[in-house]
């Protein structure tokens, strides 16, 4: 693939040159979806934002000739997070970051292969867990409240609903911290 610089980019979206936006997708979609999903996002939520985040840089690329501070990584992930919290907080959702899920090192901090083997040992060890937490867990990153996964599971109460989310999450997050792949990720930094 070719290598575009962070001055090319811009000129490239002020062109509405179709290889830089092919590459743009290619280069930096996988860094807004592992800090997306890994905050408890879906699918769908991340190309909605992606595309909305490129809406907005393109717009003051070619209205305001955007100069860069910062790399356009950084400055994309900043625009998609900006937009993403936006959303959670629009529909009052609980977002994922408060709790012991926020493994995901900070955009500025992480490059595109540690991104790749942290999402990788996430899977591993999501799949790893029993298949009623794996359930109870999409749930909730699914934003399904506590009252609905209640009924869903038959649970006598919503304190042990929640509880038994904050186990399932406590084991997911443990499985991660104490795997040695976990430290070689966080150490390449």
């Amino acid at each position: 693939m070719e290598q575009y610089t962070d001055e090319q980019i811009i000129e490239g979206i002020s062109q509405n040159d179709r290889k830089v936006m092919d590459y743009i997708y290619d280069r930096f979609y996988g860094k807004v979806e592992g800090f997306i999903m890994g905050r408890g996002g879906n699918p769908e939520h991340i190309k909605d934002v992606f595309q909305e985040a490129l809406y907005v840089i393109v717009k003051k690329v070619r209205k305001e000739g955007l100069k860069l501070t910062c790399t356009f990584s950084t400055y994309l992930l900043a625009v998609c997070k900006n937009i993403w919290m936006h959303d959670m907080r629009k529909s009052k959702v609980h977002l994922v970051e408060d709790s012991k899920l926020d493994l995901v090192p900070a955009e500025d901090e992480v490059d595109w292969d540690q991104q790749k083997e942290f999402l990788a040992l996430y899977n591993h060890h999501f799949n790893q867990l029993s298949e009623d937490c794996q359930k109870l867990l999409r749930l909730h990153f699914g934003k399904v409240s506590l009252a609905e996964i209640q009924q869903i599971f038959g649970y006598s109460s919503e304190h042990y609903t929640s509880d038994r989310k904050y186990r399932c999450k406590q084991s997911l997050y443990n499985r991660i911290r104490k795997d040695p792949k976990f430290k070689e990720i966080t150490d390449d930094r």
